[in-house]
């Protein structure tokens, strides 16, 4: 129909060395117990994942051979992952050494060996992109194949109702109420709902692609699904590339350090929202925020606003006093 062939998908599968395998899942389960969520444990197979291939790497067969020259050594790894990854890792790797030594697994708690980092002690500012770089990348996008369709859907509930990554991904049918041009959703992250408008831009851009790209699956009720086998419902990482690449196709600055994501487009239209003057209470409504103390995190790029705080410094006279040499 298009002239395409992709490739087929493989699924990235964690597995731990055979050394540690009832160690380690038994800590996946035991937090799975205690109710954490499938993506939380799903970063956690991650990080162990490394951890795991390093202790493998040490020659280490047992758990109990572990040491803090050990642990020091796998944390020296990290050089070249983002501060976020640094700071997750860390602290589940905490949380695993409290775990092993409850158990008994090891004679004593190496979580006081872990470093800390700082991370929830920086001032982090939004990463925010002007409202003309997004239309560049609405209009970049390729809408003439199935993945193309798809992705500028996506990427338009983004950019226009800031929803986050795991929402849209996990959007349904039975989320678009279209009767009434709304869409309905409980959120992943805050468990609480919320409604907005459907907007006609996007929801044509929705219509095109359940129209002409979205394959014939109905093993689910999701709406956005791969392309390519397995066909199945599209996950919040895969998001993250594709805004990723279509924001590099369309040419945009990038800077270092800089999100590039759809959380980049959440944090782009609060921007816009409070260059056109909208009440904070209102965007706070708008991404689904509990309270405004979470969305006033985005004053800090209102340029235009602390302009206004600003204060006039005082004169300094440099010929007053006495001369010094």
């Amino acid at each position: 129909m298009h002239g395409i062939i992709f490739p087929r998908t493989k699924l990235a599968v964690h597995t731990f060395h055979p050394q540690f395998e009832d160690v380690f899942q038994g800590y996946i389960d035991k937090k799975r117990t205690n109710g954490s969520s499938e993506d939380t444990l799903k970063s956690y197979e991650i990080y162990l994942d490394r951890f795991s291939n390093y202790l493998n790497s040490r020659g280490i067969s047992d758990i109990r051979d572990m040491d803090e020259t050990v642990i020091l050594g796998f944390t020296d790894t990290f050089i070249q992952h983002s501060p976020s990854i640094i700071h997750n890792t860390l602290c589940s790797l905490r949380t695993f050494f409290h775990y092993l030594f409850q158990n008994n697994f090891v004679s004593k708690d190496f979580a006081y060996v872990v470093p800390h980092d700082g991370y929830r002690q920086r001032t982090k500012v939004p990463s925010a992109y002007p409202k003309e770089d997004v239309e560049t990348l609405l209009k970049s996008i390729d809408r003439g194949n199935p993945k193309g369709k798809r992705d500028y859907a996506m990427i338009m509930i983004a950019a226009r109702l800031g929803l986050r990554a795991q929402d849209i991904c996990d959007l349904s049918f039975n989320n678009l109420k279209w009767e009434i041009n709304s869409i309905e959703l409980l959120q992943e992250k805050t468990e609480q709902p919320l409604v907005l408008p459907l907007l006609e831009d996007v929801g044509l851009a929705i219509i095109d692609y359940l129209k002409y790209a979205r394959p014939d699956f109905d093993l689910t009720n999701a709406i956005f699904l791969r392309l390519t086998p397995p066909v199945g419902k599209l996950q919040a990482p895969t998001l993250h590339s594709i805004v990723t690449q279509h924001m590099r196709t369309a040419g945009i600055k990038i800077q270092d350090g800089k999100k590039h994501g759809p959380h980049a487009l959440r944090h782009s239209l609060a921007s816009a929202l409070l260059e056109d003057n909208t009440p904070l209470p209102v965007i706070s409504e708008i991404l689904g925020h509990r309270s405004t103390a979470s969305t006033s995190a985005y004053l800090k790029i209102d340029i235009n606003q602390l302009r206004t705080c600003s204060l006039e410094p005082p004169p300094f006279y440099w010929n007053n006093g006495p001369e010094v040499f």
